[in-house]
């Protein structure tokens, strides 16, 4: 006879993902490529779906599943039957998807940053020799921010593509979008508008995790 536990050796760690789930109490899956951590956290979000559904949707909020690529994102939406109740995107499209209707508090946030980064770029090019090819660089990033900081108060609206180059004046970079967002998320003014669409327990957020 073949032991139950040989037909799924996932079956303890299945176990333990969904009993967290339940109890909405954080874990940490690790294990090698190919070991089917896609199919675990899949089966956890069936179970979300199964029995949260009605709570979540009434309250008009959803799962949100943060991925490293699109392509891990467009799988996981697929076997979830593209549920609207989980809102599956890569960190940059879940970050802009947080913060791209703050205009006018992006743009106090790049301005700051700007004239912190044009400060510190002033006193290193006044230790640094000139002609040096150093120096240059130097000089010709601190003319763009020069530049970007003046034609800052003419942007009403910023943009920003997950996926494309982001070139125009009022465009972000990837970088700016996950720094503007993890400093919002530190910020109480922000977070009764994000945990409006998305559950927030604080049996989730404490830093002890289920290591499985």
């Amino acid at each position: 006879m073949t032991d139950a536990k040989d037909d799924n050796p996932d079956a303890e760690a299945d176990r333990i993902i969904a009993d967290c789930t339940r109890q909405l109490r954080s874990f940490f899956l690790f294990a090698g490529a190919g070991s089917g951590k896609t199919r675990s956290l899949v089966k956890a979000l069936e179970l979300l779906q199964e029995q949260r559904r009605d709570g979540l949707m009434s309250q008009g909020q959803r799962v949100a599943v943060i991925t490293y690529t699109n392509a891990a994102s467009e799988v996981i939406s697929q076997r979830l039957k593209f549920d609207p109740l989980i809102q599956v995107s890569t960190i940059h499209s879940f970050a802009w998807g947080l913060i791209g209707t703050y205009h006018s508090d992006i743009r106090k946030w790049i301005r700051k940053k700007l004239e912190t980064d044009i400060a510190e770029l002033q006193e290193t090019l006044s230790k640094t020799r000139p002609g040096t090819k150093v120096r240059l660089e130097r000089e010709s990033s601190l003319a763009e921010k020069k530049a970007r900081l003046a034609l800052l108060a003419r942007i009403r609206a910023f943009t920003y593509s997950p996926t494309g180059e982001n070139s125009t004046r009022d465009s972000l970079s990837h970088a700016e979008v996950i720094s503007i967002c993890a400093d919002f998320l530190r910020k109480e003014a922000f977070k009764p508008s994000w945990s409006a669409d998305f559950h927030i327990s604080s049996s989730m957020r404490v830093r002890t995790r289920t290591r499985i």
